[in-house]
């Protein structure tokens, strides 16, 4: 398969403790990739540097064979890297609806605003992910599960060729768990979207990803193909 993303010997260090030292990993074109670790490794920290959050203090970032190491977060969006946050945080006051259309803007999509198209976008990316119903209420109103669902609902709006998803599936009901897996399996068969799985939960990554990479204090230790 030909490569998608490539970080080669990253590195990041906060107050003079390194956090990911000399990282080398890649993604193919459609690949399911898990990543697994204990607490305080650098699993949130390498999705942060993969998706231009923060910028690494040494190493190199290449998407689709273009440098984007020192691209800021919402241009590597608009290229089509995702991600989602442990702790989802929309704006409470907006409605699901209006947050979908928040994440469609920033993907490029602002253009688009207002039209009819724009609408059956949002309406279509809810639908999948399950939050069809609920799309005129507010944030600050949905159940953890929900906030989930939006959020991965968000991570598509760009259209996304991979996806980093930290903790996604976290504290989610044994019901919300099973859907959200089946629409990343769809955004993967469907849609040809490779993705970065971090999860604690080693029977979920065993189930959804082709490899997993077992990181350990900041360094990638070993890797294995499910």
């Amino acid at each position: 398969m030909k490569e998608l993303l490539a970080a080669k010997g990253v590195a990041s260090s906060f107050d003079g403790t390194r956090v990911l030292d000399d990282v080398t990993l890649s993604i193919a074109q459609g690949e399911p990739v898990g990543l697994y670790g204990p607490n305080g490794s650098g699993k949130t920290t390498l999705a942060n540097v993969l998706s231009g959050l923060i910028l690494p203090d040494a190493g190199s970032i290449a998407f689709e064979g273009r440098d984007v190491t020192r691209l800021p977060m919402d241009a590597r969006y608009r290229l089509g890297i995702a991600r989602t946050f442990q702790i989802p945080h929309p704006y409470p006051v907006l409605t699901v609806h209006e947050a979908m259309r928040v994440a469609l803007s920033a993907a490029g999509a602002g253009k688009r605003a207002g039209s009819a198209g724009s609408g059956e976008e949002i309406e279509g990316l809810l639908s999948r992910a399950g939050l069809f119903y609920q799309r005129f209420v507010p944030c600050a109103r949905l159940s953890q599960g929900c906030l989930r669902r939006l959020e991965f609902a968000r991570s598509l709006a760009c259209g996304p060729r991979l996806l980093i998803l930290d903790e996604v599936f976290s504290a989610l009901s044994a019901a919300d768990e099973e859907d959200l897996l089946a629409l990343l399996r769809s955004a993967n068969r469907e849609g040809g979207t490779a993705f970065l799985l971090i999860s604690h939960n080693l029977r979920l990554l065993q189930s959804a990803c082709r490899r997993i990479l077992y990181l350990e204090e900041g360094r990638i230790r070993r890797e294995r193909t499910v």
